[in-house]
């Protein structure tokens, strides 16, 4: 979990209250995309670094929200008390469909003065197009008057010799006599995904059990 480490000690401190966000979403195949095992994890690693973590979805209607790990009654604490920092992930299919916006919204309204919105995407071509949520995400989150402070480019590909190394294409010899090897045709491997990160710059947000 090197990306939810580096963004829980970049924008909270020992202490802080820490929101782990599903991304939100009413069907239950989607909400399977992120793995119990992943959120254990996450939650593990926040707790392991001094914080004091919560997984709740948010944006969702009022009964639909529920703690995903650990007492409902902590997750729900967690957000009345108002949070440092929450951190979520938006899948790149995402960006488009109004979640963004919803999303924006619901952690606007769960954070502290001064909290922290991180989110982690990253573009998509597996379509045959470019898909780049991020641009979504950005006017979701300043419409909800949250403040854009920066985007944030976590590499996924090493750098050797002052150049990317992306993964080396896989070859096949093509059976012939001359015994040639071809390229095989591979997936989009992502090199970099990208944190986008926003701050409750307002003391007088509205209170998180109005999160609808």
């Amino acid at each position: 979990m090197p990306i939810i480490e580096t963004i829980t000690t970049s924008f909270s401190a020992p202490g802080a209250r820490v929101l782990l966000a599903p991304w939100p979403t009413a069907e239950e195949a989607a909400s399977r995309a992120t793995s119990a095992g992943e959120l254990d994890a996450a939650l593990d690693a926040v707790h392991a670094l001094g914080r004091h973590p919560a997984i709740t979805k948010l944006g969702l209607p009022t009964a639909d929200m529920e703690a995903v790990r650990g007492e409902t009654n902590s997750a729900s604490a967690v957000v009345s008390e108002r949070v440092d920092l929450v951190i979520t992930s938006l899948p790149p299919d995402r960006g488009a469909d109004g979640s963004a916006e919803t999303l924006a919204i619901a952690a606007g309204r769960a954070l502290a003065s001064g909290g922290v919105l991180a989110v982690y995407t990253h573009s998509d071509w597996s379509s045959g197009r470019l898909t780049d949520p991020s641009g979504p995400m950005i006017a979701a989150a300043q419409n909800a008057d949250l403040l854009y402070l920066q985007h944030i480019v976590t590499l996924h590909t090493p750098i050797r010799n002052g150049r990317l190394q992306p993964p080396a294409v896989m070859d096949r010899t093509d059976g012939g006599r001359g015994g040639r090897k071809l390229a095989v045709p591979r997936t989009h491997t992502p090199a970099h995904g990208d944190v986008l990160v926003f701050a409750q710059a307002h003391a007088d947000a509205a209170q998180p059990e109005d999160l609808r």
